[in-house]
């Protein structure tokens, strides 16, 4: 019981005391979750990286970026082609010819250059829609993705903040646990659903 408790507090720090215990009032919540009670999560991985598609959430950039850091996660970056594409041949398995836009961790910078906020990376491999990226009314200082079966590929745009968007989170395994679940294909992950 103690190992339980000790990973569910490393999934879950925001509702275990410092001894490794639930919190009282999280009680209920933590019984359900040791019962697999809770809905999961389904996590895809390419390379060293973990992936949450937040398909059942919408909301602004602010509200994307809060969700991912409640799961211990960022904003995707998406800093290469064969990411970009592995992202998308991800999503035709789940989304099939039903459009998705979805926030990424992309940003314009002080100087007015596109970065990755998840990373602190530049931004040096694109996918933008032609003509885009336009900053239309001065205030599109954001990135977000599109998921179209037409595009055949995921296609990049740049959007104000306040639009309603999906989520992709990112979690960057470190090189060590990423040897453990070398021989891992996906695999999902329980979590609380507020």
């Amino acid at each position: 019981m103690y190992r339980t408790s000790v990973i569910s507090c490393i999934l879950f720090v925001s509702i275990c005391s410092g001894t490794g215990n639930p919190l009282p009032e999280y009680v209920s919540l933590y019984t359900d979750l040791m019962a697999g009670k809770l809905p999961s999560m389904t996590l895809a991985r390419f390379k060293d990286s973990v992936y949450y598609f937040a398909g059942i959430f919408k909301g602004n950039h602010y509200q994307a970026t809060q969700l991912c850091k409640y799961h211990n996660m960022d904003l995707v970056s998406i800093e290469t082609k064969e990411e970009n594409d592995f992202l998308y041949e991800y999503m035709t398995s789940f989304y099939g010819n039903t459009d998705y836009i979805f926030w990424t961790s992309g940003s314009i910078d002080n100087l007015s250059d596109w970065i990755w906020m998840g990373t602190g990376k530049p931004i040096i491999f694109a996918n933008w829609f032609p003509k885009q990226p336009d900053n239309a009314g001065n205030n599109e200082k954001y990135l977000e993705v599109n998921y179209s079966l037409n595009n055949k590929g995921l296609m990049w745009n740049d959007r104000i903040s306040t639009f309603q968007n999906y989520a992709i989170c990112e979690l960057t395994v470190p090189k060590s646990v990423s040897e453990v679940l070398a021989n891992i294909g996906n695999f999902t992950l329980n979590v609380p659903v507020l």
